[in-house]
């Protein structure tokens, strides 16, 4: 039986439904990419604005060279942080040894980073290798690690050294941690942002004088191996600006100090085993202020640093250890222009007792050395 006039109409509602949810969510993606773009691009006018270093993460630093001295003959390799460069005058230094030292550095970095270093000079006359307790403790990471230490390395060293499990995420965090900084450059870089700012309005508003370029933050610049005349003195500083700078070291430091189990003993072990396959070797022990001691480091905490110095120098038992941290009354807080750098004051303190010691050191390796035994013979005589 035929039906009349009955129409079928279309369901247009699940249709208008349809390409609602789909606009709402082309709109949302939109949304949320602009906002990214838009994040993105005020971080990297941050940093234009800070004047922040900016490197890709798929390529490696080469850090920042410096050297005193003649720049013919042989070269003495240092491998160190910005504790090294700040602990002697190295232009006294290099006229005592007469010879050119060469450095190549970054702020804050440590042995795992200088080892890399050291493949560039692997035929130095001499490697002089300055540590200490901040730059051993394996919880104080080096912000830029991902950018010089390849990811390869810092598992086998992580695994071989039996390190914490609360490290080696850390540590494997900052390779992640690399690649978003290509979005947003400053990302774990909080503290040094905040100094850049200060010292940016500062300037800006004709205050630049009375605010030190880099407070408690070093930035380390390519050209001479010379701390120069820094006269300024970390008992000067004003409580206030005390505590910041220990909060951020507290947070760098990030909790108990650890020196027998990480990634920073296994390559300073390599780096005294390499150097002492070229020429001679010194160990400089460093000295911190006894304000940032009396802060992060107990008892417990000392002997630790101490237990694996000794073990780790003595396998290279040829190697001069210099303790400039044992120099009387070099952990006074005036003799350091923040925390950990020594200022003026303190170089003069330590210069003279290293040249003395590495004198000292020269001598008794010359009376040790077995006799010249004469080949002539009876004729020849």
């Amino acid at each position: 039986m035929a039906m009349t006039g009955l129409r079928i109409e279309p369901d247009l509602s699940r249709a208008d439904a349809g390409r609602t949810r789909s606009s709402s969510g082309r709109r949302l993606i939109g949304i949320a990419f602009l906002s990214l773009a838009l994040c993105s691009l005020a971080n990297y006018l941050l940093a234009f604005l800070v004047r922040f270093p900016l490197h890709a993460p798929w390529s490696r630093n080469t850090g920042i060279y410096r050297r005193i001295g003649p720049e013919t003959g042989p070269q003495v390799f240092t491998a160190g942080s910005s504790l090294l460069g700040a602990g002697l005058t190295w232009p006294r230094v290099s006229e005592f040894l007469g010879e050119g030292i060469e450095n190549w550095s970054v702020g804050g970095s440590s042995p795992e980073v200088w080892e890399l270093f050291q493949q560039r000079r692997p035929n130095s006359a001499m490697t002089i290798v300055g540590v200490s307790v901040y730059d051993l403790n394996e919880t104080r990471l080096t912000a830029e690690r991902a950018e010089y230490v390849p990811l390869a390395e810092s598992i086998n060293d992580l695994w071989l050294s039996k390190a914490d499990p609360a490290l080696s995420r850390r540590i494997l965090t900052q390779y992640v941690t690399s690649y978003v900084r290509v979005l947003f450059p400053l990302t774990g870089y909080t503290d040094r942002l905040l100094v850049g700012l200060r010292y940016r309005l500062a300037r800006e508003v004709g205050l630049g004088a009375r605010l030190e370029e880099h407070e408690g933050v070093v930035l380390e610049r390519d050209g001479v191996l010379d701390a120069g005349e820094v006269t300024m003195k970390l008992s000067d500083w004003s409580s206030a600006r005390k505590l910041r700078r220990l909060a951020a070291l507290r947070a760098e430091n990030h909790g108990v100090p650890e020196f027998l189990r990480g990634p920073k003993r296994r390559a300073f072990e390599r780096i005294l085993w390499r150097a002492r396959q070229h020429g001679p070797v010194i160990v400089i022990v460093l000295p911190v202020s006894r304000s940032y001691t009396q802060e992060f480091l107990d008892k417990s905490a000392l002997n630790e640093f101490e237990r694996a110095l000794n073990e780790d120098v003595k396998t290279v038992p040829e190697a001069l250890l210099v303790r400039l941290d044992q120099v009387p009354g070099i952990t006074d807080d005036g003799y350091f222009a923040d925390h950990v750098h020594l200022n003026a004051y303190g170089r003069c303190l330590t210069t003279p007792t290293f040249l003395k010691e590495i004198n000292e050191g020269a001598s008794q390796r010359k009376s040790q050395a077995p006799p010249t035994v004469s080949t002539k013979t009876d004729d020849q005589k």
